[in-house]
């Protein structure tokens, strides 16, 4: 990108000069002549660029303008001011030629302030080729003047641009790479890696303002004859359904709604106690059975339910982020053994019946071992 630039500034800055030299091709054919072959120059970079060549292009374009500006300027002289262009070059040289190259970008911008100086001193008016009116040379050295300040200008805008460009597509890479990692592509919504972050960064916060946090552990019912059924596309649509009716219900901005894994959810309720989750748990579970999903294989209703489990408590009482979730789980399981489609709080089991819906679970887990 950056090499077709300097081509086409290049090409661009050539263009008036050679009008001006058509005017008296007579006086100016040599200098006409040479700028034709330096522009099919710049057209062979695009071509190679284009082709994948893109080292001998950079080095064409840039020995170009180099060879250019000591040729015009040894035919017109210094007076014409050709050899100006040597600052807007040197200044795009740091840009093509990337950090490791450092010696290479040393040694061109070197030969730019060197062939400037044998051009500005080498090639005074009267001396060279093609003689020209004081008055001419004025002109094109005003032109040439103000073409080499806005051609300097114009690249290192088009070099912001192109890193603004570049810098935008990283950020949108990023974010791409983000949801990858962080959001259930089926759901839509977070994923476990995603709650682990989010306690990790929101635990200290709440412990600081001293607030409580609530959590909802939620299970599709009979999922697995759902599946069996129905298909696995018919299965994901399901949960796709679930996790709509779960944002529609849950809409705080720092409540966090999570696939949990399979056919679990989880919704994390900052600065929410158990009881006021609860409510909401009942509303969440009242909403998906509204959905009217069918579900002739449930043995709980004909369309698809939910059993939630609900847990919270303060920061210090909690400990950490697996406590809640166990308490969560332990009021979970209990829902489903009470007949699924309800909502228990883990405040509403006695220590006998948390410590009983632990053992059941782990001896589930045993089991599908």
């Amino acid at each position: 990108m950056l090499t077709n630039l300097i081509a086409l500034i290049a090409t661009v800055s050539t263009l008036p000069y050679q009008l001006f030299y058509l005017s008296d091709l007579s006086r100016y054919a040599w200098v006409f002549a040479a700028n034709m072959v330096f522009i099919s120059a710049y057209a062979s970079v695009l071509l190679l660029n284009r082709a994948g060549r893109f080292e001998i292009a950079r080095v064409i374009a840039i020995g170009t303008v180099y060879v250019q500006l000591v040729v015009v300027t040894s035919l017109l002289s210094a007076s014409s001011g050709a050899h100006l262009f040597y600052f807007a070059l040197v200044a795009s040289v740091g840009a093509a030629f990337g950090s490791r190259e450092r010696v290479i970008t040393f040694l061109l911008v070197g030969a730019g302030a060197l062939l400037f100086v044998v051009c500005h001193f080498a090639f005074p008016a009267g001396t060279t080729p093609i003689a020209m009116s004081e008055s001419t040379l004025r002109a094109m050295y005003a032109a040439t003047a103000a073409g080499a300040v806005l051609t300097t200008g114009g690249f290192s805008y088009l070099f912001r641009a192109e890193i603004d460009r570049a810098e935008a597509a990283l950020r949108q890479s990023n974010y791409a790479l983000e949801r990858l990692t962080t959001v259930d592509p089926v759901t839509g919504l977070a994923n476990r890696r995603a709650i682990d972050a989010y306690f990790s960064e929101q635990w200290a916060e709440l412990e600081r303002q001293g607030l409580p946090v609530s959590l909802m552990l939620i299970d599709v019912d009979c999922f697995k004859s759902f599946n069996d059924h129905y298909g696995h596309l018919a299965g994901d649509r399901c949960l796709a359904q679930v996790a709509e009716a779960l944002r529609a219900t849950t809409r705080r901005r720092d409540d966090l709604i999570a696939r949990y894994g399979g056919e679990e959810f989880v919704i994390v309720l900052p600065a929410t106690t158990e009881e006021v989750a609860a409510e909401l748990a009942e509303q969440v579970r009242a909403s998906i059975e509204r959905t009217g999903i069918p579900h002739d294989f449930s043995n709980v209703a004909p369309v698809v339910t939910v059993s939630i489990g609900v847990a919270g408590g303060s920061i210090d009482e909690l400990e950490d982020f697996s406590t809640l979730l166990h308490r969560a789980d332990s009021a979970l399981y209990a829902a489903k053994h009470g007949g699924r489609n309800r909502v228990v709080s883990w405040q509403s089991l006695g220590e006998d019946a948390t410590l009983t819906a632990r053992r059941r679970r782990l001896a589930a887990v045993r089991e599908s071992a």
